[in-house]
């Protein structure tokens, strides 16, 4: 993971952790998407 990444995911992390409680859910399940892109980008581009 890039360390510009690792930020990104540290403050979001950080935001959804200061939403309240049921709130939290569907903003950790944006985050997982989001990371799944970056996860899934990072493959098609090795196997380019």
């Amino acid at each position: 993971m890039s360390q510009e990444l690792e930020t990104q995911v540290t403050d979001e992390v950080s935001r959804i952790t200061a939403l309240p409680l049921e709130a939290q859910p569907p903003a950790f399940a944006a985050l997982r998407d989001q990371l799944e892109q970056a996860l899934n980008s990072d493959d098609n581009g090795a196997e380019a």
